[in-house]
């Protein structure tokens, strides 16, 4: 947490010398790759494929720093194969959340114009929602679950500022992914993501006047 927020320092300290701010936005559609941690002695899980979409929204200034938040439905969860080496009750567990990350992110790379490619670095909380989930007993799972998310990517410029977000993710749950279940205390949501979004221009944020000004056509 101490490095989320020296990221959010540095991305106001950035923002507080431009006049003008970018706000764009646009859907994002991927998948992801999880599992749950620490299971029970005797529980064998590993990794399952599932899919995200959404949709978020970009502010930024015109050079490297910027905030990005999500909403986005994510299936996760994982793929029990055996219990005690018994595998007749290996199953696929499904945990679909509603998982809204708030990303403080850095760009590199001054170049802004079609064909610019911008690496960049994000870090930030999130706040995921349980909405559905394959569970026998529905009231054995946390609805809500706090964690953090960072990663890669990189943004390519396409014309009248528009842009292809590719993202690479590792998302990590604080909070226990089942409640009043013994044995079961210390399990935590973790998932790998590959996102790919189109972003498009939705305006400008003046600071000088706090006038928002819409895109111009």
């Amino acid at each position: 947490m101490r490095a989320f927020v020296l990221a959010l320092c540095l991305c106001w300290a950035g923002s507080v010398s431009a006049q003008r701010e970018n706000i764009s936005l646009g859907p994002m559609i991927g998948g992801s790759y999880s599992t749950l941690t620490n299971t029970p002695e005797g529980v064998q899980n590993k990794y399952k494929v599932g899919p995200s979409a959404g949709v978020f929204i970009n502010y930024s200034i015109k050079e490297h720093f910027g905030l990005t938040a999500n909403v986005l439905y994510s299936r996760w969860g994982t793929d029990y194969e055996s219990f005690n080496n018994n595998t007749n009750g290996a199953f696929k567990l499904n945990l679909d959340y509603i998982h809204v990350p708030v990303l403080a992110t850095y760009y590199f790379g001054n170049d802004m114009g079609p064909g610019a490619v911008r690496p960049k670095l994000f870090l930030g909380p999130s706040v995921s929602f349980m909405v559905s989930n394959n569970g026998l007993v529905n009231q054995n799972f946390q609805k809500i679950d706090v964690g953090a998310t960072g990663g890669v990517g990189i943004n390519i410029g396409l014309a009248k500022q528009q842009w292809i977000n590719i993202d690479v993710r590792y998302n990590l749950g604080f909070s226990q992914v089942y409640k009043n279940v013994p044995g079961y205390e210390n399990i935590n949501n973790q998932s790998f993501s590959l996102n790919v979004g189109y972003s498009f221009p939705v305006g400008q944020y003046d600071k000088g006047s706090n006038k928002f000004s819409g895109r111009r056509r």
